[in-house]
């Protein structure tokens, strides 16, 4: 992606948040105003009062299951969990940005609190300890912020809409039992409503996601001595040439679009879902020369395929066999170059809950920002797949080894692994032929099949219409018979 199309993308994000910052800012400024003056006050005395005659044992626990969430170690131990599950599964952007929402959101209640002096609800109503002001409520502003930075972190991937209405669910549920408790007015819990989500848009807008073409600061190359302290349980980071090089290799990531698969940028959608595909020219017989001694994974930034999608339009090129994994934008909520994309994939490809060694990867791929230098900041080793002799960019850290064929891959991945790379004879490589062609032609001969059978139904039900136009009875008059079957 062109710099200033990526620079444009981010701007329009960013937009999109302040956007809505601003309308739950102005809600949350509506409802103070409307408070401040007392036009809520009735209606506030009326629903309390209707919540207190009408409480049942079975609401009332579960509402205060909820209210319970607001002690202070319980709150400290859930945030420090969910922030650390972030960070563990590589996502250190999304882990900072909820840890920063939810530090704001703490801060900025009880500021607000004091500044409005509101008090709640009379003891005599209140079936659970109330808080010395009310407005805006503590617990709806915390949940909220947490639910909507929850939705926004989870929104790249294809569990945005069960964590959105998940979110919504909790929000609007922690809201209702401050005001069935008579904890809170509820006036206080619509602005916390308001507050707590305007906390989420407002700090996602100031702390973007990066965008591909821009490396933040806490994901630069670490230095030896850094990546031992921050990277536990993995062996410290050797130089990426000379000896440090030789020390074997397990997984091979591959990108996906121009280095298995022809994507020449012109067609939209999955690519599975395409009337024609292709795979690059000798990509099935270096997978399955690979295959033989390392572990293939596809890693890829395909936003709208998650890994099954990715398999099936491999499977129609005949390549699904020869790869063990995926790992996709899609599902992994990031994309390349970011730090947190190859975090996430060497977790995936680790033991007991330890990322892979960097050093016991490579990375292979045409992209020279996305493939290269972003493995390179995760400390993998990299591998340029460069078919149209394209002109390294002069500034940046070249890669370990360049390729212009596909067939070209196996040696060089031998070579980064300090083996001898195999030598074939006549014999083998015929065998690989065949292997590689009856591969093909079962995956030809499988999308005939599929594309002929779309072309049968579609012929069948074009046919369906006008032999029941035919069928029709007729009166003698001309006008449709009486129909027979009950209709």
């Amino acid at each position: 992606m062109p710099a200033a199309e990526s620079r444009l993308r981010i701007g329009k994000q960013r937009r999109a948040f302040l956007i809505a910052a601003g309308a739950g800012a102005a809600a949350f400024v509506a409802v103070a105003v409307l408070v401040r003056i007392g036009a809520f006050d009735a209606f506030d005395e009326r629903v309390v009062d209707l919540f207190a005659g009408h409480r049942r044992d079975v609401l009332t626990t579960i509402a205060r299951v909820l209210d319970r969430l607001d002690t202070w170690w319980l709150l400290i131990l859930l945030i420090v969990a969910f922030v650390g599950g972030l960070w563990w599964s590589g996502r250190m952007v999304q882990a900072l940005y909820f840890g920063v929402t939810i530090a704001a959101a703490l801060v900025l209640n009880p500021l607000l609190k004091l500044a409005f002096g509101r008090f709640p609800p009379g003891s005599d109503s209140a079936a659970t300890q109330t808080a010395v002001y009310a407005f805006p409520s503590g617990h709806t502003t915390s949940a909220t912020a947490a639910a909507a930075a929850f939705a926004v972190i989870f929104w790249p991937t294809r569990w945005r809409w069960p964590v959105i209405v998940a979110a919504t669910v909790f929000s609007l549920g922690m809201a209702v039992s401050r005001v069935y408790l008579g904890a809170h007015w509820v006036s206080d819990v619509v602005g916390g409503l308001a507050l707590g989500f305007t906390i989420a848009m407002a700090v996602r807008a100031l702390v973007p996601w990066p965008s591909p073409q821009e490396a933040e600061a806490a994901q630069e190359e670490l230095s030896d001595e850094e990546s031992r302290t921050a990277a536990p349980g993995v062996a410290a980071a050797a130089p990426a040439h000379g000896d440090g090089a030789k020390q074997g290799i397990d997984v091979v990531f591959l990108d996906w679009g121009n280095t298995l698969m022809v994507d020449n940028g012109m067609r939209e959608g999955p690519m599975k879902d395409w009337d024609t595909v292709e795979a690059e020219a000798g990509a099935q017989e270096a997978l399955l020369r690979l295959r033989a001694r390392y572990r293939i994974v596809v890693a890829t930034n395909a936003g709208d395929s998650p890994a099954f999608l990715v398999r099936m339009a491999l499977a129609r090129v005949g390549l699904d066999d020869y790869v063990d994994d995926v790992v996709s934008s899609a599902d992994v909520g990031d994309h390349k170059p970011n730090y947190a994309f190859f975090r996430a994939a060497l977790l995936q490809q680790g033991d007991r809950g330890l990322p892979l060694d960097p050093l016991r990867a490579v990375m292979v791929g045409d992209g020279t920002t996305n493939d290269i230098a972003g493995a390179q900041r995760a400390r993998m080793r990299t591998i340029w797949y460069n078919p149209t002799k394209r002109r390294f960019p002069d500034a940046a850290q070249p890669p370990d080894a360049v390729i212009r064929r596909l067939s070209e891959l196996p040696a060089a991945v031998d070579r980064l692994a300090g083996v001898q790379p195999e030598r074939r004879s006549r014999k083998q490589r015929k065998a690989d032929a065949e292997v590689v062609a009856a591969a093909a032609a079962a995956a030809a001969a499988r999308d005939l099949r599929a594309a002929a059978a779309a072309e049968d139904s579609a012929a069948s039900a074009a046919a369906v219409l006008p032999a029941t136009s035919a069928e029709s009875p007729t009166g003698a008059a001309g006008e449709p018979a009486a129909p027979t079957d009950g209709r």
